[in-house]
This record gives structure tokens, C-alpha cells and sequence, in this order.
């Protein structure tokens, strides 16, 4: 007996169901397959992104210090069924440049196109870093009210500690402090750490708060350092307090000379008295003049300074003016670092909650200092502030502005 026609279709459904099945499944099994490849992928671009990151802060070791390293970090970023191998190329395009490149390949397992003989997928993925040197100014303040909040310890400890973070061998630090006065303490140079970490925990605090010529020497640093054409130029500023005092050419009210250049500084509140005239090269006390040379004691000196007539903007000799126009100093300064092309980053210590508002920081005078987010000038180099509510807290800011640093500096 002939088959049914009907029998012959539905046979022919079943044949073509069933090859329909079969590609549909393959289909899928590659989908699968193929997003598995896809997630090993992106393991193996992140495994050589942090072998080339971390060879780049390892810069300063020999080649095979930094393979190895590089190979080490990478391999215990990748996680695939099948291992990875490894090449690791490092270069040096310019002076204290080192660039780390990475690349990696590796296979990813075929589960279900298998059936129609594909074993694997192969993966490839590399990565770049470059690790540029730094030119950097450390300006601390040291003014009194450090020790009176029982910070200064604090700040000894976290700044020397900060210090220890950058590479000597390729990094150029210096230091400078300020109270009444700058100084330079240590000019930027290599191998820093000992000089630097020595004068930090030799240090005392004293007096006023003179944010403009911490400043101007943190320029001056930079200024001055070795050129080194791919140096990335940073200022960090550390105060627990606001603008107490700056430098100037003062007119005195009467007698000779006619002029001092000078130091003026008030008082953190008060509206009336002001402290007095200061020699910019030590901080003494000017008390009188003889035959046109200023005639000092202590910086701590009780004793009169001779009457200046006015401050440079015209303005009455008091405390909240010489508050006024050395915060205003302090910013021109700033000013001219971030025109130069350097980036400044703030460090600020106080209490938010004080009761008087002149003891709290004055965080958005810190924030314009480093543009931070481009608030003064978009076109300058745009650094940042971070803050301290307590000294307690001081090891962990600036830990958390050298990983800041160091992460510009690496990319």
C-alpha cells in the first residue's frame, strides 16, 4: 500500500524540525560560547591593565624587577580556565620616563561548538602605562595654633609619612614651611626622603598663618628645579588655619624710612589691634629703625612696631583687613603657580563646627587656591582640596592625596 501524502509531509516536518533544532541549538551553544569568551575578554584587558599600572609605580626597579612584578600582578588578575602568556615591554621615551606596555594572550574554552569542532576562542588584550616623573613643592604651615590644638605631632607624623610615598629616584621633592615667615627648608631635588623626614620632625610651631609666602616659595621651588620636559609640577599646601599675615612694601606713618619691606600681621579675630611690622628674612619683631635698618626683637615680642599708614589696597591698618588682603595675596599667588602650568592641591585641618567662624577653615578659600574643579579658571590646571576635621585624621588624607598623585602620574 502507497503512503498517504499526509504521511510523507509529516515526515518531512519532522526531518526539517529537526535540522532547525540542530542549528537552533548551535546557535545558542554559540551565543553561549560566545559570551563566555567575551567575560574572559575583559578579565584578561583587566589583568593587563594592572600589570602595566603597577609596573609603572615600580618604575624605579631594574627591567626584570618590573617584569616580574608586571607578569606576577597580571596573572593573579586573570582567573580563565586556560593560563595566559605574557610580554612585557618597557621603554624609556624621555628623561625619568619609564613606559610599561603589556600584552597577554590566551584561549577560552568552546563548550557546545564543539560539536562542529571548534576547541576554543583565542583572546588577546593589551594594556599601556606611563609613569612620569614629579617636580613637587611641600608647603607646610607651623603657625602656633598647631600646638595648641595638639596637631603638630600629627602633622609631623603624616607629612614626613606622605614624603615616603613618591620615588626618590625619579621624583624631584623640596620643602618649605610658613608662619610669620617662608623659608625653604630643603630645595627640590632627588633622593629627598632623609633631608625632607629629618627637617620635618626638627620642626617647631610658631606665630601667624602666611599663606602668600608659603606660596610664592612653592613657586619659586618649581621655578628653579632641574627642567625635565615630561615633569608633572604639583604644589601641596598644608594650614589649619586662614591668612593672618602677609609681605608687602608698607608706607610708614612717619619718621625714616619712608617704606619697609616687610611682613604686617593681626590677629586670627578681633576687629581693632594688629600685631605688628616683621623682618621678611627671620620673623623678628620690628620695633624701631636706626639710621633707615629696622631694629628687631622676638617674634613673640610685646613691644610696639613703628605705625604704617595704610595697608597697599588703601585700607585701615586692622586685623580683619590684614585677614582680607593676605587671603587675597594668598590667591593672587596661587594665581600665578597655575598660570605657570602647576597644579595645586590644598590640605586643610579645622573644626567645621567652631563656634567662632574665624576658627573654622575656610574651606572655599582653599578650594579657589586649587581651582578645584576649574572654580576660578577653567583654563589653569584644576588640583583639589581634601580635608582633616581632625588631626587623628591627618595620616589618612594625606595617604589619600599621594594615591591621588600617584594615580596622575601613572596613565
Amino acid at each position: 500500500m502507497k503512503p498517504r501524502s499526509s504521511d510523507n509531509q509529516r515526515g518531512a516536518v519532522l526531518v526539517l524540525f529537526v535540522a532547525v533544532l540542530v542549528v537552533l541549538m548551535l546557535c545558542a551553544g554559540l551565543v553561549v560560547d560566545l559570551g563566555v569568551a567575551y567575560v574572559n575578554h575583559g578579565r584578561l584587558s583587566k589583568a593587563v591593565d594592572a600589570g602595566a599600572l603597577t609596573g609603572a609605580r615600580h618604575a624605579s626597579g631594574s627591567d626584570t624587577d618590573i617584569e616580574n612584578v608586571v607578569r606576577k600582578v597580571a596573572g593573579a588578575n586573570y582567573a580563565g580556565v586556560l593560563p595566559a602568556s605574557y610580554e612585557v615591554d618597557i621603554t624609556v621615551p624621555a628623561v625619568d620616563t619609564k613606559r610599561i606596555a603589556v600584552s597577554a594572550r590566551t584561549a577560552s574554552p568552546a563548550l557546545f561548538t564543539r560539536i562542529v569542532g571548534r576547541e576554543n576562542f583565542a583572546l588577546a588584550a593589551a594594556a599601556e602605562a606611563i609613569r612620569y616623573p614629579l617636580d613637587m613643592s611641600l608647603v607646610l604651615d607651623i603657625s602656633y595654633s598647631l600646638e595648641i590644638n595638639h596637631a603638630f605631632d600629627d602633622l609631623q607624623d603624616a607629612s614626613a609619612q606622605f614624603v615616603d610615598y613618591f620615588d626618590e629616584s625619579i621624583d624631584q621633592l623640596g620643602l618649605v614651611t610658613y608662619t610669620t615667615w617662608a623659608q625653604e627648608r630643603v630645595a627640590p631635588a632627588k633622593h629627598f626622603k632623609t633631608p625632607i623626614q629629618n627637617t620635618i620632625r626638627s620642626l617647631a610651631a610658631v606665630s601667624d598663618t602666611n599663606i602668600e609666602e608659603g606660596l610664592r616659595l612653592g613657586k619659586q621651588q618649581l621655578d628653579n628645579v632641574r627642567a625635565r620636559d615630561n615633569a608633572i609640577r604639583i604644589v601641596v599646601l598644608f594650614t589649619d588655619g586662614r591668612p593672618t599675615a602677609f609681605a608687602d612694601v608698607f608706607t610708614m606713618q612717619s619718621g625714616t624710612p619712608a617704606t619697609y619691606d616687610g611682613i604686617i600681621a593681626g590677629y586670627q579675630t578681633g576687629t581693632g589691634a594688629w600685631r605688628g611690622l616683621f623682618r621678611k628674612s627671620d620673623g623678628g619683631k620690628v620695633i624701631g629703625f636706626s639710621g633707615g635698618v629696622a631694629i628687631t626683637d622676638s617674634n613673640k615680642s610685646s613691644r610696639n612696631s613703628p605705625a604704617v599708614r595704610r595697608l597697599p589696597d588703601g585700607s585701615a591698618v586692622n586685623s580683619p583687613n590684614i585677614r582680607r588682603v593676605g587671603a587675597a595675596q594668598a590667591e593672587a599667588w596661587a594665581d600665578q603657580i597655575r598660570r605657570a602650568g602647576y597644579t595645586i592641591y590644598t590640605i586643610g585641618l579645622g573644626d567645621p563646627d567652631a563656634t567662632d567662624p574665624l576658627w573654622q577653615p575656610d574651606l572655599q578659600f582653599l578650594r579657589r587656591i586649587a581651582n578645584e574643579d576649574g572654580i576660578v579658571d577653567g583654563s589653569q590646571p584644576a588640583g583639589a582640596l581634601v580635608f582633616a576635621p581632625t588631626p587623628e585624621d591627618l595620616d589618612e588624607v594625606f595617604a589619600k592625596l599621594a594615591d591621588r598623585i600617584l594615580t596622575r602620574l601613572t596613565r
